[in-house]
C-alpha cells in the first residue's frame, strides 16, 4: 500500500499537467495576423489583415498584398473600403480575382514596413459528388416528433489520406409584385444564407462518433462535430454515401424574415404586395488539407471549452500556416449538388405580419 500511494499521486500529477503557451503579444510588440478562406469555383477571394496587441486588435491597412499562382502569375490584391455603418474595424480586407482550380499552388504574401507575411497553399483534388435522392424523415426525441429533409449523396474517396468538410447554402431570389403582377425593381433582390446540417447520426461525417444504428436526434446533437469535417479513415478508397439532415424551417424560413433586407418603413408598402420567391439549396462536399482539418478541430474545441481551462483541460492551440506572423490561409476544392430548386408565390400579408 505504501508503494501504491506514491504511484497514484504521480499519475494524477501527470494527467493534470498542462502546457502554457505564451504568444509574443504585448503593448509594444504588435503581431501581424493574416486570415483567408479561398475556394475553387469562386471568382473573388478575400485576404484579411490585422495587428494583434495586448487587449486590442487593429486593422492592418496600406499593405502590399500579392498572390502568386503556380509560380508565375502574380496578382495584386486591392484594398477594400470599410463597410458602411461600421465604426470599429478589427481587420482590413484585400480582394483579388482569380479562377482557382484543383491543383493550383498559391503563395500569398503581404508586406508593410517591417512586416512580411506569407503562406503557401495548394487546392486539393475534387471528388465526383452525385445526388441520390431527397426525402423527408420523421424523428422523435423526448416525445417531440419533427420532420427533417434528408439529402443522400454519394462519392468515391480520393486516393491517399484525404479530409473533407460538408457545407450547405441557400439562395433566395425574390421579387415583390406590383398591382399588375410584375416584379418591382425597387423591392427585389437575392438573399444568401449558410445552412447548418444535422450530421451527427451519420457515421461517416461524425468520423467514428455518433453511431447509433438509427436516427436518434440525441446522438445528432452530441456528436461534437460542429464544423462537419471528417477524414477518410473509415471509407478509404471506397464508394461512400452520406445523409445529412436539414430542418425544413432552416431552408424555407419565413418570407418576412429572409426576404426583408429593407427598412421597417418599407413594410407599409410591402405588406400589401404579393411575393414571388425562388429557392435553391446546394450541398457542398469540400476537399481540405490536413492543416485545415486540424484548424477546424481546434476551433471546435474552442467553441466547446472556450478560453477557460482547468487542471483537466489544456488550452486550445490554434494551428497557423502563416510565416512571419499568425493566422490561417485555407484553400478548399468544392464539389456540389443542388438538392432543392423550387419557386413559390405568396399572397400579400396585409395586416397579418409578424416579425
Amino acid at each position: 500500500m505504501k508503494r501504491i500511494l506514491p504511484v497514484l499521486l504521480l499519475s494524477m500529477l501527470m494527467v493534470s499537467c498542462y502546457r502554457e503557451i505564451i504568444l509574443p503579444v504585448g503593448d509594444d510588440l504588435p503581431v501581424p495576423v493574416m486570415n483567408a478562406q479561398m475556394n475553387t469555383g469562386e471568382s473573388t477571394h478575400d485576404i484579411r489583415l490585422s495587428l494583434a496587441q495586448k487587449g486590442r486588435v487593429l486593422p492592418l491597412d496600406g499593405a502590399d498584398v500579392r498572390v502568386t499562382v503556380n509560380g508565375k502569375t502574380i496578382i495584386t490584391a486591392r484594398e477594400m473600403p470599410p463597410e458602411e455603418g461600421v465604426s470599429i474595424r478589427f481587420e482590413c480586407v484585400y480582394a483579388f480575382d482569380a479562377d482557382l482550380r484543383p491543383g493550383d499552388e498559391l503563395l500569398v504574401e503581404a508586406r508593410k514596413e517591417d512586416y512580411h507575411l506569407s503562406a503557401k497553399v495548394t487546392a486539393p483534388p475534387a471528388v465526383n459528388l452525385s445526388l441520390i435522392d431527397t426525402s423527408t424523415v420523421r424523428i422523435t426525441y423526448m416525445g417531440d416528433t419533427s420532420d427533417y429533409l434528408q439529402v443522400k449523396v454519394s462519392f468515391k474517396d480520393l486516393p491517399g489520406d484525404t479530409w473533407y468538410r460538408v457545407i450547405a447554402g441557400m439562395e433566395s431570389d425574390f421579387s415583390y409584385l406590383d398591382g399588375e403582377g410584375n416584379p418591382s425593381p425597387e423591392y427585389s433582390g437575392v438573399v444568401v444564407r449558410w445552412l447548418s446540417p444535422e450530421t451527427g447520426f451519420d457515421p461517416v461525417i461524425s468520423d467514428g462518433g455518433g453511431k447509433t444504428g438509427g436516427m436518434d436526434l440525441g446522438a445528432m446533437l452530441s456528436a461534437g462535430n460542429s464544423y462537419n469535417c471528417f477524414s477518410d479513415r473509415h471509407i478509404r478508397d471506397q464508394e461512400c454515401t452520406i445523409r445529412p439532415l436539414f430542418s425544413p424551417y432552416a431552408i424555407r424560413g419565413e418570407r418576412y424574415v429572409y426576404e426583408n433586407p429593407f427598412s421597417a418603413d418599407a413594410w407599409d408598402v410591402l405588406k400589401s404586395m404579393p411575393l414571388r420567391r425562388r429557392l435553391r439549396a446546394r450541398l457542398q462536399l469540400r476537399t481540405i488539407d490536413f492543416t485545415q482539418y486540424r484548424y477546424l478541430k481546434a476551433l471546435q474545441n474552442l467553441d466547446t471549452y472556450g478560453t477557460e481551462y482547468t487542471f483537466l483541460v489544456e488550452p486550445t492551440t490554434l494551428p497557423s500556416n502563416v510565416e512571419g506572423g499568425l493566422g490561417f490561409v485555407g484553400l478548399d476544392t468544392i464539389s456540389e449538388v443542388v438538392f432543392l430548386d423550387e419557386e413559390e408565390t405568396f399572397p400579400a400579408l396585409d395586416d397579418q405580419l409578424y416579425y
